[in-house]
């Protein structure tokens, strides 16, 4: 019985996606942090250095986690990979990488203090900049399992049993971000980003079966900069690569469609769906109101694509439909949201 119902769910699985094509497209998502147009120069400081009782905490916090001084070249790698970022986005024409900071009593896993505004204002004014792109907090927590376990290995004396020791290190990284505004004292962003790197040994000994994990710094300096970078693009719009699915069945002027889609006529396939969507056959006119939105999202229409994809739901049950609305209506509402504060901005201006 039970071979039977996975034969059957297989087959309904493929019943499904064998009744799709898939089309991929890239949208345009509005940066997740704004900023207005007035903003056109930042610096970029790395804040995570304790001093006083937070640096012994620091001091205990590395001997008991393996870091060494992992937190500190990953933290000078995370602001180069802000650094990096900004420079290559077109909104700033002067991006400045500037001295790190200590902050007292810093702590672990927790924001600092923010900085006193006229600090952020003073550290501004001697840059040339009009924001602060600060690391608040940068943190490596490092774990070892460590295993054994019997192996046969081939010998000049044959095959003999021997204990193979396996070490596995995984390094949690943890970085906090703000964005400091001095004109308005405002605090733009404070954001949490975490990542990992799991890095595996074996040997004969446990010796050499560590010998592989001491390698890591390079990896988390690597991946520190990648999460710097990311940060970055926090304030700059950001372009997708999606794809949707289609109907390819229904009806023949849904086949003929989906044929000339299949050869990128989209005009041509939009042409045969619109024509579907009057069909006598309730499935196949949901199915080709489902295509139009499709469509629609294609061409940059949003607010066609959701009309499609909800009648599809509502008049014809296409539960697809249900779920493409859904989603369509999200993007909406963050583009609409991004032109109200473009507009605000320019009128400001």
């Amino acid at each position: 019985m039970k071979g039977r119902y996975l034969l059957l769910s297989a087959l309904v699985f493929i019943g499904i996606f064998s009744c799709k094509n898939r089309v991929y497209m890239t949208v345009s998502e509005p940066a997740a942090v704004f900023l207005e147009q007035e903003y056109e120069s930042a610096g970029v400081v790395n804040r995570t250095y304790s001093e006083g009782a937070g640096k012994i905490v620091d001091v205990i916090d590395n001997a008991l986690t393996l870091e060494g001084n992992l937190d500190h070249e990953g933290s000078k790698a995370a602001v180069q990979g802000v650094f990096d970022e900004l420079t290559v986005n077109p909104k700033f024409k002067r991006v400045v990488l500037m001295d790190s900071m200590t902050v007292k009593g810093g702590g672990i896993d927790i924001f600092p203090a923010q900085l006193p505004w006229e600090e952020v204002q003073r550290l501004c004014d001697e840059n040339g900049v009009q924001l602060l792109f600060v690391l608040e907090v940068f943190d490596t927590d490092t774990k070892i399992d460590y295993s054994s376990q019997t192996v046969n290995k081939n010998t000049p004396l044959g095959t003999v049993p021997m204990i193979q020791h396996t070490a596995t290190m995984t390094t949690k990284i943890k970085t906090g971000w703000r964005i400091y505004d001095p004109k308005n004292k405002w605090i733009r962003d404070e954001f949490w980003l975490s990542d990992r790197i799991q890095s595996t040994g074996s040997g004969i000994n446990p010796l050499k079966a560590a010998e592989a994990l001491m390698k890591r710094g390079q990896a988390v300096r690597q991946i520190s900069t990648q999460v710097g970078r990311f940060y970055a693009g926090r304030v700059r719009d950001q372009q997708f690569r999606v794809w949707r699915t289609y109907f390819k069945k229904g009806d023949q002027n849904i086949k003929i469609g989906a044929r000339r889609a299949q050869v990128n006529n989209w005009t041509g396939a939009a042409e045969m769906w619109e024509k579907a969507t009057h069909s006598d056959r309730r499935r196949a006119a949901g199915k080709a109101c489902y295509n139009m939105a499709v469509i629609a999202e294609i061409n940059g229409d949003l607010y066609g694509a959701y009309e499609w994809a909800q009648k599809s739901y509502s008049d014809y049950k296409i539960k697809d439909g249900r779920d493409y609305a859904r989603l369509l209506k999200n993007r909406i509402i963050r583009w609409e949201n991004n032109q109200a504060r473009k507009t605000m901005d320019e009128q400001g201006n």
